[in-house]
């Protein structure tokens, strides 16, 4: 068996590179300078205000799709694993762990004395249930996915077995997960809020309604949510790690990004992100992310599943000239799918340059020469802010140049557009932005390009392309994988069911008296709330900061 800490050392020695590339970069937070002289006494209490831009879906884990609904859900879950500030895995539930030398057995050797938010202490069992629930056809998780490779999970979710075989107690403290074949993103993927464990009586006893009533294990516990307005969790006394400074948190639903701008500049929130189009004020935190803006391209039906026009669609696209809508250098253009930081990024992949030529000759040689008898496609987004609004009639006359027609929609919810909308439209383009579950290419490739993928919004399938992220997803030597995965990135970018805009970039403002804020390139999801206090000092001093 290997030991949980050479396996770290052996699966996630690229992470040290990772943490170089996407080191958080502090351009003058309050702390800094003559404040970090004499460091503040933490202090326990106080009530942390944040805003949602998008009501989350549920609370459930097996059904987050989206980054509001992970952030609080980290908060009220945890998993046999986390993630540090660098992107290490490191324990959680599970003390430590060890893997066979063939990587396909698993043995997680859990803390005694974890606690659900009912009283009852987490066993192993909890855990089979919470993988088994993942896994069921009738629970229809769109992540059952992550766990398909745990022995026994295809005829499982194919109804042809009572349960799986793979996923086993073999005590109270002892969980053993046994693969069908090496899989290199596991102990990643079990850092997810997806995989975070749950108590069988409570999901049972609530059933539908436990996504919006949810009992887990972590450092804050459900109060109440009102459709629209809020959600509040308090702090867990009984956590296992030890009570959060904070006692509560209260989210707040509020849509206009610019509206929770002035609630920020009333000091009625403690954080906020800067909107793109929004001036930097002199101290903020900014934070390269794992994340891609895409327009993703229906390639199953209509004129977008002719390659050429996809490929014209890309060279019209001015992204430099789009890039100016975004101010501060707080983007970069993206060449490739893979973000700048995530192991195997390409930085030599040149992308789709601006060249109108070249679109006008693929758009001819598709049979559609000044866009001629090309049906009028439909450009989508379900965020209207000013900055998403200002990319869509920048990308509409882009290719109104080619002589293509392009008609504007904003989806009415989060909700509509995901249920609604996305890949199910001939000739329709959606507004996507990915930011990483976890740091593997797998979380981009796999996710959004794979044939089998519930994540595969543009309906692309290339046979070659699932072939190679089915061999990366199995390889244990890292360059080999890496290899495998550029060479099927390569392959998509030729493809081009999506148009790659830029990669992002986390800018966040936060109140003075805000302290031990942990950021890493997972961004907003992955900030522990546990580890937050006020520092009341300066609280008591505060003026409301001013924005240029």
């Amino acid at each position: 068996m290997i030991s949980v800490q050479r396996r770290m050392v052996l699966t996630y020695l690229c992470n040290g590179l990772l943490a170089l590339a996407v080191g958080c970069k502090d351009t003058g937070h309050p702390d800094q300078g003559q404040n970090k002289r004499i460091a503040p006494i933490k202090r326990y209490g106080g009530t942390y205000h944040k805003s949602f831009e998008l009501e989350p879906l549920t609370l459930d884990p097996a059904f987050l799709t989206d980054v509001y609904a992970t952030s609080a859900a980290q908060q009220l879950f945890d998993g046999l694993v986390q993630f540090d500030a660098d992107l290490n895995v490191v324990p959680g539930i599970a003390k430590f762990w060890e893997a066979s030398h063939d990587g396909l057995v698993w043995t997680f050797h859990l803390r005694q004395g974890v606690k659900f938010h009912h009283g009852r202490e987490v066993n192993a069992d909890d855990f089979v249930y919470t993988f088994t629930r993942l896994l069921h056809p009738q629970t229809a998780s769109p992540r059952s996915w992550l766990l398909e490779r745990v022995h026994g999970a295809k005829q499982f979710l194919a109804s042809a077995a009572e349960r799986v075989e793979g996923l086993q107690a073999l005590d109270a403290y002892t969980l053993q997960i046994t693969l069908s074949q090496p899989y290199a993103p596991l102990i990643s993927i079990l850092g997810m809020a997806q995989t975070r464990v749950l108590p069988r009586e409570e999901v049972e006893r609530l059933g539908a309604d436990f996504g919006r009533q949810p009992v887990g294990t972590g450092p804050f516990r459900f109060v109440k949510w009102v459709a629209g307005e809020e959600i509040i969790l308090e702090a867990n006394e009984a956590y296992y790690e030890g009570r959060p400074f904070l006692d509560r948190l209260h989210y707040r639903i509020i849509t206009d990004p610019q509206a929770a701008m002035v609630e920020f500049e009333r000091g009625t929130l403690e954080d906020v992100r800067l909107p793109a189009h929004q001036p930097a004020p002199p101290k903020f935190f900014r934070k390269p992310l794992l994340t891609t803006l895409f327009v993703l391209l229906e390639t199953r039906h209509g004129p977008l599943s002719n390659r050429k026009v996809r490929q014209a669609i890309n060279y019209a696209i001015n992204r430099e000239a789009m890039s100016t809508i975004r101010v501060q250098n707080r983007f970069m253009q993206a060449r490739g799918i893979l973000p700048l930081g995530m192991p195997g990024y390409n930085p030599n992949l040149r992308g789709y340059p601006y060249d109108l030529p070249r679109a006008r000759q693929l758009l001819a040689e598709a049979g559609y020469p000044e866009g001629r008898d090309l049906p009028s496609l439909e450009l989508w987004t379900s965020v209207p802010s000013p900055t998403a609004l200002q990319e869509h009639e920048a990308l509409k006359r882009d290719l109104e140049r080619l002589g293509l027609k392009v008609e504007l929609f904003t989806a009415e919810s989060w909700k509509h557009y995901m249920t609604a909308i996305l890949g199910k439209r001939p000739g329709g383009m959606y507004r996507y932005l990915w930011v990483a579950d976890f740091p593997d290419p797998d979380t981009f490739l796999f996710s959004l390009f794979h044939s089998q993928s519930p994540d595969n919004y543009a309906n692309y399938s290339n046979p070659e392309v699932d072939r190679l992220l089915e061999q990366a997803r199995s390889e244990s030597d890292y360059l080999k994988r890496i290899e495998a995965y550029r060479q099927a990135e390569a392959l998509i970018m030729e493809d081009a069911p999506a148009v790659n805009l830029v990669y992002d970039t986390f800018a966040y403002l936060s109140q003075p008296y805000v302290q031990g804020i942990e950021l890493n390139a997972l961004g907003e999801r992955y900030i522990p709330m546990k580890k937050i206090w006020f520092d009341a000092k300066s609280r008591v001093s505060l003026t409301t900061p001013k924005l240029p």
